[in-house]
């Protein structure tokens, strides 16, 4: 069986610092006045300027990356960028080769199977007929000579 027992939290039950209130007329007091308002565009530092833009502080990142190492980077990012460009221009004239190729050899190819199918359809078509006549008169073939049926 299982026995519960509760546990009060000694944090939640000891008094929280804090202001007291002594005037009820401070009470009701609450400032509006904030430290930042739109007003005060003059005390902004210069950090959160209104006339710079995203781009100026991307373009103020390179002061804080020696001259070596912007090198090393654009020369990296450059390698890779010719690389990717190449590969692409390579992998485009290859799939229009592969592609106008497959078409030159496949279409007419796709042709002489479309018309071979017919002929054999066809051939198919004139064995059912003729299986058919025969069927119908079985003694006509061989010329009327045949027995009559009973």
């Amino acid at each position: 069986m299982v026995h519960l027992e509760e546990v009060e939290d000694r944090d939640l039950v000891r008094e929280q610092p804090g202001p007291y209130e002594e005037d009820d007329e401070e009470a009701d007091y609450t400032d509006t006045d904030s430290s930042l308002s739109a007003d005060d565009d003059d005390d902004l530092p210069s950090t959160l300027s209104p006339s710079e833009t995203a781009l100026d502080r991307i373009y103020a990142l390179k002061d804080m990356i020696s001259p070596s190492a912007r090198r090393r980077i654009a020369s990296t990012s450059n390698r890779v960028f010719n690389t990717l460009k190449s590969t692409a221009l390579f992998s485009g004239k290859g799939l229009y080769i592969v592609s106008t190729g497959g078409l030159m050899v496949l279409v007419p190819y796709m042709m002489a199977m479309v018309e071979e199918q017919q002929i054999m359809d066809a051939e198919r078509e004139q064995k059912a007929r003729d299986m058919g006549s025969e069927i119908m008169s079985p003694g006509a073939q061989a010329g009327g000579a045949g027995k009559p049926a009973l």
